[in-house]
């Protein structure tokens, strides 16, 4: 996509950094990107996230954060996103060991 900015200084770019899984660590500056986010919408049209809203934003940068351009198995838990799987092998594997009924809200595909 032109015009597309890609930070290759982010952990999903850096080969040497360990991606975590299981339950994803928010990176404070993350957290200051969506406060300040919010801030901006307060000001501009005096009002601000639904909850819901913030936490989707907030769990969709941080999977970015640590795995955008791989290929995850993830799904939004009570305390933010959960990795489940990452690439292709592995998800392969998680969906021949969880039938579709078992996985109704689980993401699998690039991130």
């Amino acid at each position: 996509m032109a015009g597309e900015f890609i930070d290759l200084t982010l952990p999903a770019r850096d080969p040497k950094f360990p991606k975590p899984r299981g339950l994803l660590p928010v990176p404070p500056e993350l957290e200051k990107a969506v406060a300040s986010e919010e801030a901006r919408l307060i000001q501009r049209h005096g009002t601000g996230m639904a909850p819901e809203a913030r936490q989707k934003m907030l769990d969709d940068f941080t999977l970015q954060y640590y795995y955008e351009g791989a290929y995850v198995v993830s799904r939004r838990v009570p305390g933010g996103v959960e990795v489940l799987a990452v690439g292709w092998e592995a998800a392969s594997q998680y969906r021949k060991d969880h039938p579709p009924e078992t996985r109704q809200d689980v993401r699998i595909g690039m991130v």
